[in-house]
């Protein structure tokens, strides 16, 4: 025989090569460097979201990035509840505009019987600054039968509607 046919080993003489654990161990630092960095970004959206939602710029930036809101627009509304203080009616109101210029607003108050019968009005002028509410405290005359206190800005589609309580009580509590 051949030098190098006699060296050969029968199958069952060879040695086998030893096992190494190196596989799993490499599994485990995948899955632990994978569960680090989910919890290291989950750290970053949290504090990302808490500072959106502490600050009033960025909040607002969302939110117009999400809504539609027109450049300019107004806001009308009851400061507080009217009331009915000695025989008069007491209608707090606020006005704030949003846009690109600053101006002033009319307002047309007054009560409403319940047949639509008009029983006071007037009229009143609010000079607004932008992003700033302008106020106002209107008062009218009550008079028998005045059920609810309306408020018109005009030149805007914007309107109001407040039902006084029974007439003659002392309690003006009503619904919006």
């Amino acid at each position: 025989m051949s030098p190098f046919l006699g060296n050969l080993k029968t199958p069952s003489q060879q040695q086998t090569a030893p096992v190494s654990h190196t596989r799993p161990d490499r599994r485990r630092r995948r899955h632990s460097v994978l569960v680090r960095n989910i919890v290291v970004l989950l750290v970053i959206l949290i504090v990302c979201a808490v500072t959106v939602w502490v600050t009033p710029a960025a909040r607002r930036e969302l939110r117009e990035s999400f809504t539609r809101v027109p450049s300019s627009y107004t806001e009308l509304y009851f400061t507080s509840a009217p009331s009915v203080e000695q025989a008069q009616v007491r209608v707090p109101i606020s006005v704030v505009g949003h846009g690109d210029s600053e101006r002033s607003y009319w307002l047309h108050v007054w009560l409403e019987s319940s047949d639509g019968r008009t029983t006071a009005s007037t009229a009143t002028t609010l000079a607004g600054r932008l992003d700033v509410p302008a106020s106002t405290v209107v008062h009218l005359p009550l008079r028998q039968g005045a059920e609810s206190v309306h408020v018109k800005l005009l030149d805007h589609p914007q309107t109001l509607h407040f039902r006084l309580g029974t007439p003659g009580s002392k309690n003006a509590e009503g619904s919006r």
